[in-house]
């Protein structure tokens, strides 16, 4: 009976999404009216602050008047504000009776992490965001209905303000407050974001999902996905006898008060753990292709991060995969509506978009165009104003639109602006690069693994190619990427001609090595596990050698 009623308060839910989505599709129908309704909300929030104030935003009605009002601003403009903000000064930027929940910590490029305000208003558009995104690819995938979800989030409060404002990852607060009858489907529980090393987090949620019904998993970095299934792989001893015994064991959670919170409702499943060992000695290794019935995955597939769907294919199945949009801590700005395609439609409801054409990026006076301006096949830089109190904020990601969907942009991610390399005013892009070694890999019929793309100083100045896997495959995989990269951007191969730039240099390292190397960045970013995107192009001479050198000295190299 209370499983009946659980699944009839689930449906009740599922419709309920379906009236958000219904009303998203019409918002699309008119992109003006989605403007200026979305630009409403946020002068409310900020119109009264101090900010809003000086700034005269109580006057502010339409994107022209919000252009007449302030100028495009980055991060670091609004960073004092900020710093107002986390000493508990809310009116320094927001209207009296605006409360901050928490701020979003962004893994961004710059020294100190960004701390992005979030009010109530904010979690709403992003759960929002999230609900017309879900509900499009259970529609999509029906079969996926009423099943397990297994899906990784950070902590919310991994650190806190001067005045005790919680700062962590939006996606925690979002696991905390989600509906209880929803929350039931989900095969982990939010308190997973209290241990604090990624690998155990990883196991316990592999283990609390390997007895339920997975029906998909979603994270936005695929490269958690295939962390998550290797450590269950590499600890399936440990994990086949938690199954049987109906454990969690304390080497993976040694506090007992945790673990046992964690273990609620754990019992001894011998079957499944016979089950689960054959599966492993068939296919030589234990991998969730073959212990649960995906209908398909959701992460990041575009920009830099396209390369590690193979792999994620080998561990997961060849199911649909689909992108989850671009979607930052200063919020959400796609919602991809098809599989295997990062392109996704932009999310008008939760904020108000202006983009600069991506040529025009360090121009100190560019072209600024709505949303209904931008030209299919363009590259633009994305601005957004949004219930965060961040007007006109250049989000710094550079975007390709693909057409419309009915009047809203289709937008694709191709990378920062900041990531781009130029030794010898080649502007080689992360994306480009990404491409080109994919295509090399093709070429020499290897097994696309991990790799970094290092500017090297010499005479002349080159790229070194970084590679894990068989050594003896590196000096002709480094030469077809040289000539791939070369198809890939022509003033490359310009300079290539010319001499201005050497051939690309193999180098092999270790698994350890490039772990080693992650932590060292994700240490210097601040960042969480899950929120922590590595790059595939370094943008430093020498970072490469720098960086092994910092792993050897302090020793100890797995995340």
């Amino acid at each position: 009976m209370a499983n009946l009623l659980e699944h009839c308060a689930a449906r009740i839910a599922f419709w309920h999404a379906r009236g958000v989505q219904r009303r998203f599709e019409r918002a699309l129908t008119d992109l003006r009216e989605a403007e200026r309704r979305v630009l409403a909300r946020v002068i409310s929030l900020v119109g009264a602050g101090e900010f809003g104030r000086a700034h005269g935003l109580s006057r502010v009605y339409t994107l022209e008047d919000l252009r007449g009002a302030l100028p495009i601003a980055t991060y670091e403009d609004y960073r004092p504000i900020v710093e107002r903000l986390c000493a508990g000064e809310t009116r320094a930027l927001f209207s009296p009776g605006t409360s901050l929940i928490m701020f979003a910590t962004s893994s961004g490029t710059t020294a100190a992490p960004k701390l992005v305000p979030v009010t109530f208003a904010f979690v709403e558009d992003y759960r929002r965001g999230w609900n017309v995104f879900g509900l499009k690819l259970l529609c999509d995938h029906p079969a996926a209905v009423l099943r397990g979800i297994l899906q990784s989030s950070g902590r919310y409060d991994a650190q806190r303000t001067a005045a005790g404002i919680p700062c962590g990852a939006i996606t925690g607060l979002l696991a905390r407050t989600q509906k209880r009858i929803v929350r039931r489907f989900y095969v982990g529980r939010p308190e997973i974001a209290l241990i604090p090393e990624p690998p155990a987090r990883y196991y316990t949620l592999m283990r609390l999902g390997i007895t339920r019904d997975v029906a998909f998993a979603i994270t936005a970095n695929p490269a958690t996905l295939i962390q998550m299934a290797r450590v269950a792989d590499e600890r399936s001893e440990e994990l086949l006898r938690d199954v049987h015994d109906g454990t969690l064991s304390p080497a993976v959670v040694p506090d007992d008060d945790l673990r046992a919170t964690l273990s609620v409702g754990l019992e001894p499943q011998r079957d499944r753990a016979r089950e689960l060992e054959r599966l492993r000695a068939a296919a030589g290794r234990l991998q969730p292709r073959d212990y649960w019935q995906i209908e398909f995955l959701a992460c990041w597939t575009g920009g830099s991060l396209g390369h590690y769907l193979e792999r994620l294919r080998n561990w997961w199945g060849d199911v649909p995969v689909r992108d989850v949009g671009l979607l930052a801590s200063e919020g959400r700005v796609s919602i991809p509506i098809e599989d295997n395609t990062p392109v996704g439609v932009l999310d008008i409801s939760s904020g108000v978009f202006e983009f600069i054409p991506a040529e025009q990026s360090e121009s100190s006076n560019p072209d600024v165009l709505r949303a209904d301006e931008v030209q299919p096949g363009a590259d633009y830089v994305v601005v957004l104003s949004n219930t965060s109190g961040l007007l006109r904020y250049r989000l710094d990601d550079v975007v390709r639109v693909h057409g419309f969907h009915r009047q809203a942009p289709l937008v694709e991610f191709l990378h920062r602006t900041g990531r781009v390399v130029s030794i010898a005013g080649e502007k080689l892009t992360e994306n480009q690069v990404v491409a080109a070694y994919s295509a090399a890999c093709s070429a020499e019929g290897v097994k696309a693994g991990d790799f970094l793309l290092a500017p090297c100083w010499g005479d002349p100045p080159f790229f070194r190619l970084i590679v894990t896997g068989d050594p003896d495959c590196v000096p002709a995989l480094a030469a077809s990427l040289d000539r791939c990269i070369a198809k890939q951007n022509e003033e490359y191969a310009s300079r290539r001609r010319s001499g201005r730039l050497g051939t690309v240099v193999g180098r092999h390292w270790t698994e350890e090595d490039l772990r080693g190397v992650e932590r060292v960045l994700r240490g210097a970013q601040g960042a969480a596990a899950e929120q922590f995107k590595r790059p595939s192009l370094l943008l430093e001479y020498g970072a490469d050698e720098r960086l092994l050198s910092e792993v050897r000295q302090i020793g100890g190299t797995s995340l």
